[in-house]
């Protein structure tokens, strides 16, 4: 009963309530403090800086926007909590109004701060904002074109050489302010490092713009044609190739009845190894064993494929032919006849006769021949319908006999006729 009578004076207490309203305005006075109507400052570092106008100002004016002393800034505001909450640097821009610009000059502008559509902007105040303004300048934008240059920072096989280095592009376009442009030389690609190659290499690598002294170039604010060029490594392979004749028989001899020399002997190409793989000699050109007597002297231009270099230094070879112990008989040939007469046409002989040197290693066989063994034809099928006196080549054949050939051009005289 005692307890009960001192809870009821409790309950009665005007200080008791007093303390229940205290606690019940301190929960509500809690409640509405996280309501909308709340008013708190908050700081947002990084707002970016963007210049509106600019891409008019350059494709309109020629004229491009640098030297900016701060792409980002940093605000305070104050106002309501919730709305402040949802806001981050990143949804805010420090705006700077360009397009009006008309000549080049120094800047130092205050910027409009601009913020999203989902925020009322009455809800808070800008309470500061550093820096107040932003320093830039507006110049004259340029192009030029510069070249590349580079190296390759691999190894190269043994037996391979390597050639200069290919670019594609060979040069890089840049545009920007001139200031900027001024210092840029060419732009500079390294590649390859660590690789050792015995074939062509190449790869898309980027580049970095040089000064005339050597010093990397920002490419900040500027434009660039590409941003990675394709070089090559081209290799050559080196080989020593003999030279050679092609030897058509005739006079009765072969090219196992000669004996050939040829000065130098081989020379040393380079070229891709595509190319040079499956060379085995290097032909100078033909000789046909008919067109001399004894002896043959003449000097060849050492002409090769397109791709492939003679890195010996010599241009020409002699070829020497000679065929040993030789036997020569003149015959006065009357045995001529044509062949191969177009339709209609007819050949009428004019030389009664044509003397031919016979050639063989043996006198004996030389002398068995008698003029009946000898004939000469002229063949008349690449003269078509001409008509009138010509001088053609005639083929010596020999019956009878082997190891006997003429040398030497064997010419007849004979008139073509439509019949």
């Amino acid at each position: 009963m005692k307890e009960n009578k001192r809870f009821r004076k409790i309950y009665d207490s005007k200080v008791f309530w007093a303390i229940i309203s205290l606690l019940i305005s301190l929960i509500i006075w809690s409640y509405v403090s996280g309501l909308d109507g709340y008013t708190m400052e908050k700081k947002f570092s990084g707002v970016q800086v963007e210049f509106e106008g600019e891409s008019s100002l350059l494709t309109q004016k020629n004229l491009a926007v640098t030297n900016v002393d701060n792409m980002y800034v940093n605000v305070t505001l104050k106002g309501d909590r919730t709305t402040l909450s949802r806001l981050s640097a990143s949804d805010i821009k420090a705006v700077l109004d360009v397009s009006k610009i008309s000549q080049p000059d120094d800047f130092a502008w205050a910027y409009d701060l601009v913020f999203p559509a989902y925020v009322n902007e009455n809800d808070f105040t800008v309470v500061s904002r550093s820096p107040d303004t932003i320093k830039f300048s507006v110049v004259k934008n340029a192009k030029i074109s510069v070249p590349v240059k580079g190296s390759f920072e691999g190894s190269i096989a043994d037996g391979c050489v390597a050639d200069e280095l290919v670019f594609e592009p060979e040069t890089i376009t840049v545009e920007g302010p001139e200031n900027l442009l001024s210092d840029i030389d060419y732009a500079w690609v390294s590649f390859g490092e660590g690789v050792k190659i015995n074939a062509s290499f190449t790869v898309d690598e980027a580049f970095t713009l040089m000064s005339k002294s050597g010093e990397e170039i920002s490419v900040s604010g500027l434009k660039l044609s590409v941003d990675k060029v394709t070089v090559t490594q081209p290799i050559m392979k080196t080989r020593e190739l003999p030279l050679a004749v092609n030897i058509i028989p005739g006079g009765g001899y072969t090219e196992e009845d000669c004996v050939i020399s040829i000065e130098p002997g081989t020379i040393i190409i380079t070229g891709d190894t595509r190319l040079i793989d499956d060379m085995t000699e290097i032909v100078l050109g033909t000789v046909d064993l008919a067109s001399f007597n004894e002896a043959y002297e003449q000097s060849f231009p050492i002409v090769l494929d397109e791709g492939v270099e003679n890195i010996t230094g010599v241009t020409e070879a002699v070829v020497r032919i000679e065929l040993g112990e030789v036997k020569l008989r003149t015959m006065k040939v009357t045995n001529i006849s044509c062949k191969n007469c177009s339709p209609g046409y007819n050949a009428v002989i004019n030389s009664e006769y044509v003397d031919v040197t016979l050639r063989a290693p043996d006198e004996s066989v030389l002398n068995s021949i008698s003029s009946e063994d000898v004939s000469i034809i002229v063949d008349l099928a690449d003269y078509g319908t001409t008509t009138g006196q010509i001088r053609a080549n005639g083929t010596v054949e020999v019956a009878g006999v082997s190891n006997v050939g003429a040398v030497g051009e064997v010419k007849v005289v004979l008139t073509i006729v439509k019949d």
